[in-house]
């Protein structure tokens, strides 16, 4: 328990014997006598020397809603306001030992907090429901609760592992630092009566006073602030893990054989996907802001991508279907495609045409010795199968004839898959890393 409420409690205890001595006729008569000076003037005696200090402290209750399209911070809480009343002094001993009393409200001074980045009217705090207490020596005690629409710039450039500054910035309207100073109570926000939002995690809070210029003279400022971090579980599981999904299966478009005839339907299904998920996204996110989401760009590389993926999926589509005979493979795309072949590891496709009987009879007279030593070891179907797979891969490399535009296409496909599967992995496992860290390693 803080100190503050130990020594109220103890003061309260304190007057429990006094109060018994306590009667509607010395209250009423006490308010009658103290409840003279106009609501509106400042509760000083020199009012040219004397400064009214007026302290405060937010106690917030819930936070009903961050949205982060219309930037607004729907909270509840109350204050705790102190100052002190010169005109509200007395002598227990005097009204019957009445230590503390509830004013009316209308007819007492009370500084005219208001929120200025309101996004309601803008007007005094705790105009339905007032509760004022004072006590003998002066000091005067209020506790106003409202129900506070805030203004709050969102940041959703880590959306959905966002973190969140929101502020409450109070004022006494119409009041300036020469005649009134407004102090926090506290320098963290109070949390005895909170209770904890399911989507928003709060991380520390913070409070201080700030004297600002205007034309009308100098004005205390009061900010509170929160900071507050997402819970992103379940974003991340109906928003984030879908598009990642839908990614990784766009790209095995390339793996369709081609002879399917939905390979450019299954494409242009993965493309509508990512704009339906696009629009999704973009409904969580402001509608005007200084910055973009990460992943609302990696969401948009992501569609562009899946488009790029129909464009050389109907041209890998286009040259399985080229007439060789008409259009022979150029020599440069050929070099070209054994290179690569050759640097990416894949295997010629099987032989497209059957050879000639001479070079099936030569390959039949080189290896006679060989299947006559290796029949009794049973190991000739072996020989024959590896003698005849090198001399297909030797032509495939060798023969012009042996390269086709099926070829071309399905070398075309092969490398096409890696490339976009290491640059998917990386851009997302980039994208993720510095989302989350951003989110478990603030400070």
């Amino acid at each position: 328990m803080k100190p503050s409420r130990i020594s109220a409690v103890l003061f309260a205890l304190s007057c429990l014997p006094l109060c018994t001595c306590q009667s509607a006729e010395n209250i009423t008569r006490l308010l009658q006598d103290k409840q003279t000076i106009d609501p509106r003037v400042r509760p000083v005696k020199d009012a040219a020397n004397t400064i009214t200090v007026v302290t405060v402290s937010f106690h917030l209750m819930s936070i009903l809603k961050l949205d982060t399209v219309e930037q607004k911070l729907v909270s509840n809480g109350w204050l705790d306001v102190r100052w002190s009343n010169e005109y509200m002094v007395w002598d227990p001993a005097q009204y019957g030992y009445v230590y503390v009393v509830t004013p009316d409200p209308d007819k007492i001074w009370r500084p005219g907090l208001s929120v200025q980045n309101t996004m309601n009217e803008l007007k005094p705090i705790g105009e339905e429901y007032v509760t004022i207490r004072s006590y003998y020596n002066g000091n005067t005690t209020w506790y106003p609760g409202e129900r506070f629409e805030t203004f709050c710039r969102v940041d959703v450039t880590y959306f959905p592992f966002d973190i969140q500054k929101c502020d409450w910035k109070m004022f006494i309207w119409g009041a300036d630092f020469s005649s009134t100073d407004l102090r926090p109570l506290l320098p963290t926000i109070d949390f005895d009566t909170y209770v904890v939002n399911g989507e928003w995690e709060v991380l520390s809070t913070k409070a201080w006073r700030q004297v600002e210029g205007n034309d009308a003279g100098n004005i205390t400022n009061l900010y509170y602030q929160i900071v507050i971090r997402r819970r992103p579980s379940l974003l991340a599981l109906t928003v984030l893990l879908p598009v990642v999904v839908l990614a990784l299966v766009n790209i095995f478009v390339f793996t369709v054989p081609s002879e399917a005839g939905e390979r450019l339907a299954y494409s242009m299904t993965s493309l509508l996907s990512f704009g339906v998920f696009m629009s999704f996204i973009l409904d969580y996110m402001p509608s005007s802001t200084e910055n973009l989401s990460i992943i609302a760009v990696n969401l948009s590389c992501l569609l562009v991508l899946s488009a790029v993926h129909v464009l050389l999926c109907i041209l890998s589509l286009r040259l399985f279907h080229r007439d060789n005979v008409k259009h022979p493979v150029p020599p440069t795309l050929h070099s070209l495609i054994i290179c690569l072949e050759m640097l990416l590891c894949l295997d010629p496709p099987v032989k497209n045409k059957v050879s000639d009987i001479s070079d099936m009879t030569l390959f039949e007279t080189d290896t006679v010795g060989h299947n006559d030593a290796a029949q009794s070891k049973g190991v000739k179907g072996k020989l024959d199968k590896w003698a005849m797979t090198r001399k297909q891969k030797q032509a495939a490399y060798s023969d012009p004839k042996e390269m086709t535009w099926r070829r071309v296409s399905r070398s075309l496909d092969k490398l096409l898959f890696r490339f976009f599967l290491c640059l998917l992995l990386a851009v997302n496992g980039g994208v993720w890393t510095v989302m989350v860290n951003n989110f478990y390693h603030y400070s």
